[in-house]
């Protein structure tokens, strides 16, 4: 059956929420109306059920429950959604009111061609006529948890747009809301703070070569203290963050784990470092069930937690979040795992696995960038989508992708990452190289496309077989002197043909990339190498680049690179600020 929605600027439907709709659903109404004028430059009304309406048209129903007919959500995860026909209406419906919105989203991208590909880049068909015909479209997500973070991947717009439910972002109730953390980092300190317990109970802290430590410590997880204390603290962050689904409970960033004979002893019965963390993390679960029965808890498996402990099972309502900072990523680490059997992605996968057998909530804190140098290139490009399936496959149910977030701009095709990143959160068994294409038309434009295509593959095939780590320099081996040189032709070709200034500022955002390799590779002598590093300071600044070493000050790392090659150098850094990932 074929539906006219519009026809030559008229319009044959109607939009129809809820009697008493969420607000999201309102918003989710509110983007029908106005994609579908803009493509069509026909006027589809929306209304409330409130006002009991007869109908007029044909109509478009917003939610779950429109003119008192329900429609069943019950297999849906929270963040899927329905679109289904039912006789000449059209249903769009979520489990939740971000679901529904998730799902009007859906269907512009279907039916408009609408895409999201930056917070300022978007584009959709205009259409003389639309048509739809029948449909029973049901989406869930592959992950529960999909969270892209990079400062530019923080934009409400854009993340609602690209079905991204990001702790990090501002995602207001009215857009959807988010999966909302308190806290979604190592958290130890705030738990049982040692400034207000150590110098009455320093057997609260983690017994290291015969010393409680006060500073850079540790939990003493089998002390009975500890766990009235974190349970306090637990709850009146519980109790005054109603809004707020996930609460951390995880080791923090360093090591100096607890010694004592009863955390050794769990840890040895168990056969890992992070047995006693699961116990500890279990037994708060425990208390807080019956009470708060939709709150999760978040612990990490981290350096010297990633093991899973034999004999242990993980409780329902507890996230465990498995990190593999140690990795590469010039091949996929499924791949890293059958070639290099000692590698860090060897031992990867196989935590993966044995997490997955006694965790239910299993999540990934994921890398894709340079920290070290965040104007090199990272190209996970290929190898990101692959991961990405690898975790589908091993139920993992939850991603973030943590690159440069930084308080200003990125340039090293971040931007690419973060459109390729969020597409495949929603569904990794897209085609990449399809997303990749659209992105380079789209943003850097069409005339520009063969430049920027065989850039993006020449860094994949640099990086494949050589180490593609999170704390690299510029000689790094997959950056060679052809490679720059390369790249440099490509870039003045497209900067030559590019015919949108919108299009041009990108390529020169992304060029600022090359010139980094291009001057840090040059040898010290060398009398144009001041030169370039002065136009990739102008660069930066012009383009609110604030930072090109992860938490340092940008003026301090530029006098570090003109007396550095390969930008080695780090003596006079501090950090500008302190994140407790």
């Amino acid at each position: 059956m074929k539906r006219i929605i519009a026809d030559c600027g008229k319009g044959f439907y109607h939009i129809v929420t809820e009697t008493l709709p969420h607000e999201a659903e309102l918003y989710a109404a509110s983007v029908l109306y106005q994609y579908l004028y803009k493509a069509t430059h026909a006027i589809i009304p929306f209304f409330s059920d409130i006002e009991r309406c007869p109908r007029r048209t044909p109509e478009f129903h917003i939610g779950s429950n429109v003119r008192g007919e329900k429609t069943d959500v019950s297999r849906l995860s929270d963040d899927g959604f329905i679109i289904r026909t039912k006789g000449e209406d059209i249903v769009i419906a979520g489990k939740t009111p971000r679901g529904t919105v998730y799902g009007v989203y859906y269907f512009l991208e279907k039916y408009i061609g609408f895409k999201c590909f930056t917070k300022d880049t978007e584009t959709f068909d205009s259409v003389k006529t639309l048509i739809v015909e029948d449909l029973d479209i049901t989406e869930n997500p592959a992950f529960e948890y999909r969270e892209i973070y990079f400062r530019s991947a923080f934009d409400t717009d854009f993340c609602v747009k690209n079905r991204l439910n990001s702790n990090m972002a501002h995602i207001p109730k009215e857009k959807g809301g988010k999966l909302k953390f308190y806290n979604f980092h190592h958290s130890f300190h705030e738990l049982v703070p040692p400034e207000i317990h150590y110098k009455t109970h320093p057997e609260y802290y983690s017994l290291v070569n015969g010393e409680r430590l006060r500073e850079r410590t540790q939990l003493c997880l089998t002390n009975e203290g500890v766990f009235w204390e974190a349970r306090k603290t637990l709850r009146s962050w519980i109790q005054n963050n109603p809004d707020c689904k996930v609460f951390s409970i995880a080791q923090n960033d360093w090591q100096n784990y607890c010694t004592c004979p009863a955390c050794q002893a769990l840890d040895e019965r168990h056969g890992s470092h992070a047995a006693s963390v699961i116990s500890f993390v279990n037994r708060l679960a425990e208390d807080i069930r019956e009470d708060y029965p939709d709150v999760l808890l978040h612990t990490f498996a981290y350096q010297y937690t990633k093991k899973a402990p034999i004999g242990l099972t993980v409780a329902d309502n507890v996230i465990v979040r498995l990190c593999n900072i140690e990795c590469s990523w010039d091949i996929p680490m499924e791949k890293q795992a059958l070639e290099r059997p000692d590698s860090q992605a060897a031992g990867f996968i196989e935590n993966i696995s044995r997490w997955g057998k006694i965790c239910k909530h299993l999540y990934i804190w994921d890398y894709a960038c340079n920290f070290r140098n965040y104007l090199l290139p990272f190209p996970n490009y290929r190898t990101m989508p692959e991961n990405l399936r690898t975790y589908q496959k091993n139920h993992i149910v939850g991603v973030m992708q943590q690159g440069n977030f930084s308080y200003g701009e990125a340039s090293a095709l971040t931007d690419l990452e973060i459109y390729l990143g969020a597409r495949l959160l929603w569904n990794p068994k897209q085609d990449e190289n399809r997303i990749i294409d659209e992105f380079i038309r789209e943003v850097y434009g069409k005339e520009c496309y063969p430049y920027i295509r065989e850039y993006v593959d020449l860094l994949c095939n640099a990086a494949k077989g050589h180490p593609l780590t999170l704390y690299q320099n510029s000689d790094a081996p997959y950056i060679t002197d052809a490679l720059v040189e390369k790249a440099e032709v490509l870039f003045q070709k497209a900067l030559s043909a590019v015919q949108t200034e919108k299009s041009r500022r990108y390529l020169q955002k992304e060029y600022l990339s090359v010139l980094f390799m291009k001057a840090s590779r040059m040898a010290l002598e060398n009398p144009e190498r001041n030169a370039l590093i002065d136009q990739l300071y102008e660069g930066a600044k012009e383009f609110r680049i604030s930072e090109i070493r992860e938490r340092r000050h940008l003026d301090i790392c530029f006098d570090n690179l003109r007396k550095s090659r390969y930008a080695a150098a780090s003596d006079n850094e501090y950090l500008l600020y302190y994140i407790m990932k």
